[in-house]
């Protein structure tokens, strides 16, 4: 008995591992695929380690760091309310009648699976600003109290958010960004080019024949599916959403490729506005560690920020453009891997014996510029480089439609 005693806290664990991976597959392991809305706790640096360099010494720091997870938009939440909560009826009635795969723990995550999510959803030292949304701001709140600890935290000051916030989301007012890649019909050409792919069309085919359908899925109900997926699985740590057990290692992987073409277009590489906007950021964090007294700054934005962000640092970039009839399994451009829930760029200052240098990081590891020899880099050379972000980077010039 006392055997028993010792050995069921054990079991207990590996049945919620077992659960866990009943939809997630230890092999496809889909957590790594979930692009945009990967969690960060599969993708951050876990090794704890101190970074030292000789004859230098830490001086400040700037960090942007992305929203944690949230929840989705009202459409997709219209959507999880109504298409897939009939979809979940449907799965349990077919799979009654003997038809897909779904194994009997995975139809009781169905059968369990409800939509509950609402439509609404020493300051001398430090500088703390995020946009005007609530996911910033708690992302902000929460980051403090892990930095200072939760009484010391509320002596915080978060400098008052921007409803026109040109540094932190210098895309949202670009209207010449609006008009050359957002209302653009070409940015999108490459994605809607692979969601009518045999690859996709097959993908649609499979989930619908796992779910046991006698109908072929539409890309938009498979899609809102992904999306979902992403979405409880940052969540819930231990527990995996029903909308994932469709997928295995090569749908989740065609489904984010569908996703990495429409953040490469709109939001990297695509095309040369959406980097040039981006400036304003560079700017803000050359002058930040040149010019301001504070030692640390902690920018908090979104998405679509950071990964321009790291178009204009020439981070990520692929050997050629990212195509709809073509999918590179080895691009650098990944989603799930570059900007997961709250992902983050940091620019350490070092103070050095022969000048000031930088050091990034990216999602808490160390990272070496394009432009750059070494990790460590002198401050100067980024400034002779990106000579025009800093210099020739005003708002109104770029972003005004001509």
């Amino acid at each position: 008995m006392s055997i028993i005693k010792k050995v069921f806290p054990l079991l207990s664990f590996i049945i919620i591992i077992l659960r866990y991976y009943q939809c997630n597959g230890i092999k496809s392991d889909i957590r790594h695929h979930l692009g945009t809305r990967t969690p960060y706790r599969i993708k951050c640096n876990k090794d704890d380690f101190k970074i030292k360099f000789p004859n230098c010494k830490a001086h400040k720091i700037w960090m942007l760091l992305r929203h944690g997870s949230r929840l989705p938009s009202a459409k997709d939440i219209v959507g999880a309310q109504t298409v897939l909560q009939n979809l979940k009826y449907e799965v349990l009635l077919q799979h009654n009648m003997g038809k897909g795969l779904l194994n009997k723990e995975q139809l009781q995550t169905f059968e369990h699976w409800t939509c509950d999510m609402p439509q609404k959803y020493d300051n001398n030292s430090f500088q703390f600003r995020y946009t005007a949304t609530q996911r910033t701001q708690q992302s902000a709140k929460y980051f403090s109290i892990g930095l200072f600890d939760k009484n010391n935290a509320h002596n915080v000051v978060f400098e008052p958010a921007l409803k026109v916030d040109n540094t932190l989301r210098f895309y949202k007012d670009c209207d010449r960004w609006k008009k050359e890649v957002k209302k653009n019909p070409e940015t999108f050409k490459e994605q809607k080019l692979y969601g009518i792919s045999k690859e996709m069309n097959e993908t649609l085919s499979n989930v619908s024949k796992y779910l046991g359908l006698d109908r072929v899925l539409s890309l938009d109900v498979v899609s809102l599916m992904y999306k979902i997926c992403g979405y409880e699985t940052s969540w819930h740590k231990h527990f995996a959403s029903p909308w994932c057990c469709p997928f295995d290692a090569t749908s989740i992987q065609r489904l984010e490729y569908y996703y990495d073409l429409k953040h490469y277009w709109s939001d990297g590489y695509g095309h040369n506005m959406t980097l040039r906007p981006a400036c304003m950021l560079l700017k803000h964090m050359f002058h930040t560690l040149r010019n301001e007294s504070r030692n640390a700054t902690f920018l908090f934005a979104h998405s679509g920020t950071l990964l321009k962000l790291l178009a204009h640092l020439q981070l990520y970039k692929p050997k050629s453009h990212l195509r709809g009839d073509y999918v590179d399994d080895d691009r650098t451009w990944r989603a799930s891997n570059i900007d997961c829930f709250a992902s983050n760029i940091a620019f350490v200052m070092y103070k050095c014996k022969d000048g000031d240098k930088v050091l990034t990081l990216h999602q808490e590891r160390v990272i070496k510029l394009p432009m750059c020899d070494k990790e460590l880099c002198p401050l100067t050379l980024l400034e002779e480089y990106f000579h025009n972000s800093i210099h020739n980077c005003n708002h109104a010039d770029i972003c005004n439609v001509s």
